[in-house]
């Protein structure tokens, strides 16, 4: 029986010769950019699944999931997106500098219901706002999670920007 995280793991150390891996939850997917969630939506569901990009994640170089790589030849596997990249850089096209992203934190945050869009509650902390687009929650259990504008119902939207400039209360000093 094959073992994907053997694969995965093996894939990792070749990639690293030419780029930075980044891993990623699967149920942080809605967090992540357009471009990057329509690639890990094409294709098997086959995990894992490696995805080369620029450091901006505006520009997909492969996408190779877990049948792609199960011959384990990585040299061969991923010479055409390491030639991209390559020829990214040699050319100028290769963005090496991220957006810049705005965080808002919340300072003492509190359990509150929130709505997504399709209605569902749910209670957690608003924590940060990503970008004035993300928000950034704490379950219950302690788990921290993303919901983007789109995701969330209007009233929570307007909910979680009034609660994120609320002025700090002042806390007393602790004896």
């Amino acid at each position: 029986m094959d073992c994907p995280g053997a694969v995965s793991l093996s894939a990792s150390k070749a990639i690293l010769s030419f780029s930075q891996s980044i891993i990623v939850d699967v149920s942080e997917t809605p967090g992540l950019p357009d471009l990057i969630k329509n690639s890990y939506r094409t294709g098997s569901a086959s995990i894992p699944i490696i995805i080369l990009t620029d450091p901006t994640l505006q520009k997909i170089y492969g996408r190779f999931d877990h049948p792609a790589m199960k011959s384990q030849k990585y040299p061969t596997i991923f010479k055409d997106a390491k030639t991209q990249i390559a020829k990214a850089i040699t050319d100028g096209s290769f963005t090496t500098s991220p957006k810049k992203t705005t965080l808002i934190k919340v300072k003492n945050p509190i359990l509150q219901t929130w709505k997504s869009a399709a209605g569902t509650e749910i209670k957690a902390k608003l924590i940060g706002i990503e970008d004035n687009s993300t928000y950034l929650f704490e379950n219950e259990a302690g788990k921290t999670f993303r919901a983007t504008a789109s995701q969330l119902d209007p009233a929570s939207i307007k909910k979680a920007q009034q609660t994120a400039r609320q002025p700090t209360k002042p806390t007393k000093p602790s004896t």
